[in-house]
């Protein structure tokens, strides 16, 4: 600690220098953290989704296929399952926006026994069930839209071919990891006025679709008793529909977030492959910054090791002040970028794409791990050097 004073003062010597060095760092970092934390948000949510133990049953030919609505009740009434819900997806406009925001209809009696972490007053669940035309939110939409309980949420049809007058009777809670902009309403609801349309007319909207889309589930969130009956109902619940005209393809909630994940495709050997480049980068930038802050100091560590100074200790004070400069570099970028994101919400300007978006603890760390070692790297020639350089050379460079 007795050489902390001269490390500092060696890092303050050139103030411009040591700036840009520190700030290029903290920009590359910040940046690296919003591509990686993208795939580790994601990563962490899937994880975090196993231990709900629950599944979800979606018609074997994909989205465009469909699940009867009637599957749900005898999903429902299997062994070793608790709860299970449509989720039909509604994607209808806001305010005149386009779909910024999912919109499921629900079983009102069900949704929040099969999404146990999510919490809704009693009160409020009580009024969610008492009208078809009920709605609950999530935090983050109720503040993006002003919205609050009593209000009127018109949406407007664009997938299917009609208009849902809701009123909002909830705000839901739910971890952070979870999609906290959406709006549940009653799947009955949507049902009835798609049977009313008769099946195939598609008059009186914007639809792209024709009302035949009427009974579909869309997809079934299934909340079984424990891990253990997880594969045992998935098969079950696949082979009961094999035969049928919409057979079905059951898997696991971790297992089904994954497969978004996927269709990212080679995505992730992207942000790898940047990420590397980065690394060298910085390593070329940090290593400039020291051999430049070397050469100047070339009579100076002569003048040190004549007074006594061994290699080992110039070594020392060399590499600790590299990584001293890469280290607040790199925890500007990584605690900064965490700091920032937590704080902030951009889920409102990612057209949907990203219900959240956080910096993991895991990752913050890592870079701020990375950052260290560009710090020591960069560092070991110049120090190497430094530590090796002759006396007589270093002094006769004062005249």
């Amino acid at each position: 600690m007795k050489y902390l004073t001269y490390i500092l003062r060696n890092a303050r010597r050139n103030p411009a220098r040591t700036g840009l060095t520190i700030a290029s760092i903290a920009i590359s970092m910040f940046l690296m953290m919003i591509l990686t934390s993208f795939f580790a948000a994601m990563q962490e949510a899937n994880s975090a989704s196993r231990q709900y133990n629950r599944i979800i049953v979606m018609n074997a030919n994909g989205f465009a296929g469909v699940v009867p609505i009637a599957r749900v009740r005898q999903i429902a009434a299997m062994d070793g399952v608790v709860a299970a819900t449509p989720f039909a997806w509604y994607g209808g406009k806001y305010q005149n926006q386009r779909v910024l925001f999912a919109q499921f209809g629900v079983d009102a009696d069900s949704v929040f026994d099969t999404l146990e972490e999510f919490h809704l007053p009693d009160d409020q669940l009580a009024a969610f069930k008492a009208d078809k035309a009920g709605a609950v939110v999530g935090p983050k939409l109720a503040r993006e839209y002003g919205l609050k309980i009593g209000d009127a949420m018109p949406l407007q049809g664009d997938v299917y071919p009609v208009d849902l007058k809701l009123n909002i009777h909830g705000i839901y809670e739910s971890p952070r990891n979870s999609d906290q902009r959406m709006v549940l309403f009653h799947h009955d609801y949507l049902d009835d006025q798609l049977r009313l349309l008769g099946p195939s007319s598609s008059s009186g909207s914007s639809a792209t679709q024709p009302s035949g889309r009427a009974g579909n589930a869309g997809i079934v969130f299934v909340r079984c008793k424990d891990a253990a009956a997880t594969a045992a109902l998935c098969k079950k619940v696949d082979d009961e529909y094999r035969s049928t005209d919409n057979p079905t393809r059951t898997q696991t909630e971790e297992a089904f977030g994954q497969m978004f994940s996927e269709m990212m495709g080679g995505m992730k050997d992207m942000v790898f492959w940047i990420g590397c480049a980065v690394v060298v980068s910085l390593l070329f930038v940090a290593g400039n910054a020291m051999a430049m802050a070397m050469r100047e100091r070339t009579m100076e560590i002569a003048v040190l090791k004549a007074i006594g100074f061994g290699k080992g200790l110039v070594l020392t004070l060399v590499l600790v002040e590299a990584v001293l400069v890469a280290g607040l570099g790199g925890a500007l970028g990584t605690l900064g970028s965490k700091a920032l994101f937590d704080l902030f919400d951009v889920s409102p300007y990612t057209g949907g794409f990203l219900p959240f978006f956080y910096v993991p603890w895991r990752v913050a760390l890592a870079g701020l791990g990375v950052s260290l070692f560009v710090g020591f790297v960069s560092g070991v020639v110049p120090a190497v050097m430094a530590a090796g350089s002759s006396v007589v050379d270093g002094l006769r460079k004062v005249v």
